[in-house]
């Protein structure tokens, strides 16, 4: 029988055996071009010129992150001609799919590099970067290992243009679902964005949400404002994710759409315990605000909606780890998630450790292959 899953990893405490049987599947390994300039091929002459002229216009974090930028330090390269460009197919093969025996990668480009075009005031030109960066991911990943698979990027300012997108690349083989950053102008269960939504459901593709992107201008990080420090800013991605969840079942997206499922990850997990039981409660007092909705929402929530293990907050106390899980329904909502090549990666060995033989193929593959109708991967 072939080895596939997790490579023999030393690490404390840790056996280094490999095993036989597991698949794994990472939903979150980031890819990005080195230079804007590499878009240049797959523009029209006129954002071309507009790249060249202008840039991309995205706007910037503002908060200092981690030394070297955002990849771990251990794995620099220092033949690179940026020592914080991490993101090419050669480097995540050698440092990620080889060493782990990685099934399946499902590629999320990069949030500093290339989310900020979903936000973009110019909806055309938002819309244009996202088709050339799905161009270059094609060439430059997709037909060079079939181990990577793609999520459609779209810019939601534009639903038509975002349909347009789907219908152009939902055929390939290699495509298995649509990229839409999490932050947004609107709650994502906002009817405008409703013509996105079918089209993935006609097409089967699932929609991933990344934590980042383009929200319209003047959203704080935060519902108090703008935080100080970057560590803050992390602490916001569960809040975002819980009012887009929350918006996509009681706006009735899930009825609408039976067979949609959504993805949201890099937003840690527990805030999916604390929505699925609060929303359970209030709808059981004000459910007339919502009739469309005829089951409990945390129904619609084990259903549709997946969350990323990474990062994953693990209990301190190890024996509350069956626990977090129990609450998270975990063998139906939780699939694993590398981050791949950031700071604080999780890795297929040491993330997750002690849990059962079938809460492990739920969480590293069979809930992401359900949910990117890849049974046969």
């Amino acid at each position: 029988m072939p080895i596939t899953g997790a490579a023999p990893i030393a690490a404390p405490g840790w056996t280094a055996h490999k095993e036989t049987g597991v698949r794994i599947v990472d939903c979150d390994v980031h890819h990005s071009f080195e230079s804007p300039e590499q878009l240049l091929p797959y523009l029209s002459k006129f954002y071309q010129e507009h790249l060249y002229d202008q840039g991309v216009h995205f706007a910037g974090g503002g908060y200092p992150n981690t030394p070297l930028r955002k990849t771990r330090n251990d794995i620099k390269d220092p033949g690179l001609k940026r020592r914080d460009f991490n993101f090419t197919l050669e480097f995540t093969q050698r440092e990620l799919l080889d060493p782990w025996n990685i099934d399946v990668a499902l590629l999320t480009g990069s949030p500093s590099d290339i989310y900020g075009a979903a936000g973009l005031p110019d909806p055309d030109y938002g819309a244009a970067l996202c088709r050339a960066f799905n161009d270059y991911t094609i060439e430059h990943w997709l037909e060079r290992d079939e181990r990577v698979v793609h999520a459609i990027l779209v810019a939601p300012t534009d639903p038509a243009q975002a349909v347009a997108e789907i219908n152009r690349l939902a055929g390939r083989k290699d495509t298995v679902a649509v990229h839409v950053p999490l932050s947004t102008a609107m709650p994502l269960g906002n009817r405008f964005y409703h013509p996105i939504w079918e089209a993935c459901a006609e097409h089967g593709l699932p929609v991933v949400s990344h934590i980042g992107g383009g929200g319209a201008t003047g959203n704080t990080m935060t519902p108090v404002g703008y935080p100080t420090y970057y560590m803050e800013t992390r602490m916001a991605r569960p809040a975002a994710a819980s009012a887009q969840a929350a918006s996509l079942i009681c706006e009735g997206v899930f009825e609408k759409f039976p067979t949609l499922q959504f993805a949201m990850i890099e937003v840690q997990q527990l805030w999916a315990v604390s929505v699925m039981w609060h929303l359970d409660f209030d709808w059981k007092a004000i459910r007339d605000q919502t009739p469309w909705l005829k089951r409990l929402p945390s129904e619609y929530f084990r259903d549709h909606i997946r969350v990323g293990t990474q990062p994953m907050h693990e209990p301190a106390r190890p024996e509350q780890l069956p626990w977090m899980l129990d609450m998270l329904h975990a063998d139906e909502t939780l699939i694993f998630c590398s981050d791949f090549p950031h700071f604080d990666q999780n890795d297929p060995v040491t993330v997750l450790p002690g849990i059962s033989d079938h809460m492990r193929r739920r969480i590293f593959a069979d809930n992401a292959l359900e949910m990117l109708r890849m049974p046969d991967a």
